[in-house]
């Protein structure tokens, strides 16, 4: 299980994530963000850069209960394609 130790966010809905052990990953959220809904308030950029790393740092958090899991966002960051795109929305 991976633990967020600190977020930092970037330009163009982009958040540098720290992990326990030094690992770091760079998360682009314009693709998911773009899929508007529950997420539609992420596109505020303000809103976007009040991400906070939740309970024992296994997700990142927004007021209005918007999260992401740690390891989600770890897998995203790495591989990339665990976020839906519109295609995989639309089905």
């Amino acid at each position: 299980m991976r633990v967020i130790t600190s977020v930092a966010a970037e330009s163009g809905y982009r958040l540098r994530l720290m992990y326990a052990g030094g690992d770091s990953v760079t998360v682009d959220f314009a693709r998911v963000i773009a899929l508007g809904g529950a997420l539609a308030p992420l596109k505020d950029g303000k809103f976007f850069s009040r991400v906070s790393i939740g309970a024992a740092g296994r997700s990142l958090e927004w007021p209005g209960g918007i999260d992401f899991c740690a390891d989600a966002l770890w897998l995203e960051g790495t591989q990339g394609g665990v976020f839906p795109s519109d295609a995989e929305s639309a089905a």
